[in-house]
């Protein structure tokens, strides 16, 4: 019997796992990865350490563009107003 799966290669048994499309295949597996790429190579040491380095940087810009808001504090605050109505 053959096994047909939009995407995925016909199979004609269940022991053999289906394969992708060359169309499927998602486009970042597609051709191979650069030596300097942060997805191979360099281990997760380097990769987290560019993370980390974008976020600083995307931190610092968010900072710039959105300085932080002054608080208005009500020196005197007074009492909530009494409700006697009941339900209300």
């Amino acid at each position: 019997m053959i096994h047909s799966r939009p995407g995925f290669a016909p199979r004609h048994s269940d022991r053999v796992p289906a394969k992708l499309n060359d169309d499927m295949i998602p486009a970042i597996n597609r051709k191979p990865l650069t030596p300097d790429s942060n997805l191979k190579g360099g281990g997760p040491e380097a990769a987290q350490h560019q993370l980390d380095a974008r976020t600083e940087a995307a931190m610092a810009k968010l900072a710039r563009e959105h300085p932080p808001t002054e608080l208005l504090v009500n020196p005197t605050p007074s009492d909530p107003p009494k409700i006697l109505t009941p339900g209300k």
